[in-house]
């Protein structure tokens, strides 16, 4: 009886989730001349957040520009939906991978696993990945000297993230008795690193940012965790949005005194210095 009551559970679960997160195809909005785009997004400040009820960030305006390049382009309107957050990483992955017609917008970096999974849009942005320490941990200006400088400290990571493979990386080439502990998101992993100067993380400049916007007690250390990563939204392999995002999300458009406006006004002129 209790597995039949499980089953019967989660069934309404997946048919709530179903219903949230419905959205119309790019075909549908051409054949009828309307449509809604349906979004679930992974809160990242500056990004893509809610403020006193209204959706702000770069993704958003972004998003806005392209609802706009719709109507010029093909005569269509579009209707924003922002549907809902999925506050695990992990979890906004899977909806967005077994959902059709939504898009995913977070920080998420184009990889060659993750396009067996997923279609990209273009990239939206260049991030730079850091190593993010307490403000009173000691200065690490090499790989080598994390193994003795930061003993004893765990190292915290957003599971799902690129920044897994980095600091399973760094642990087998330097530091082989490092702690990892795997977490949901990051503003989790700032709220420890306050309170535990013996954490450490990897995580992209956006959310560094961020913590330096908050005052959070925090120092970027002044390693180089490889080249930048191109981050753009998602979608699931059957969606057909990826027509009129390819045509929007272009290098003219990235270049251009609109885009820059939008990374300085919610990322600072300090972001667009970096991603040059």
């Amino acid at each position: 009886m209790k597995s039949f009551l499980a089953l019967i559970l989660s069934l309404v679960c997946l048919s709530l989730s179903a219903q949230k997160y419905q959205g119309d195809s790019w075909a549908t909005v051409k054949a009828s001349g309307k449509g809604t785009l349906t979004i679930v997004y992974y809160k990242q400040p500056g990004l893509i957040y809610s403020e006193n009820g209204k959706m702000k960030g770069v993704c958003v305006e972004i998003i806005g520009d392209f609802v706009e390049f719709v109507e010029q382009k093909y005569g269509k309107k579009l209707d924003v939906k922002y549907a809902g957050e999925e506050t695990v990483f992990t979890d906004f992955l899977k909806t967005v991978q077994g959902t059709k017609d939504i898009l995913g917008v977070t920080n998420v970096t184009i990889t060659e696993e993750r396009k067996k999974f997923f279609k990209f849009t273009p990239p939206f942005l260049s991030n730079p990945p850091i190593l993010l320490t307490h403000k009173d941990a000691p200065t690490v200006t090499s790989f080598g000297d994390i193994n003795f400088l930061l003993k004893g400290y765990t190292a915290e990571i957003i599971g799902g993230s690129t920044h897994v493979k980095r600091i399973e990386q760094l642990k087998k080439q330097y530091v082989p008795g490092l702690k990892i502990e795997y977490v949901e998101n990051g503003p989790g992993i700032l709220r420890d690193i306050t309170a535990n100067p013996k954490i450490f993380t990897i995580l992209d400049f956006t959310e560094y940012v961020d913590a330096v916007r908050k005052n959070l007690p925090v120092k970027r250390q002044n390693l180089d965790l490889g080249s930048m990563e191109d981050l753009a939204y998602i979608m699931a392999k059957q969606s057909d949005w990826d027509e009129p995002w390819n045509e929007f999300l272009t290098l003219s458009y990235r270049t251009s005194s609109r885009y820059r406006k939008i990374v300085v006004d919610n990322l600072g002129a300090t972001f667009l210095a970096v991603i040059k």
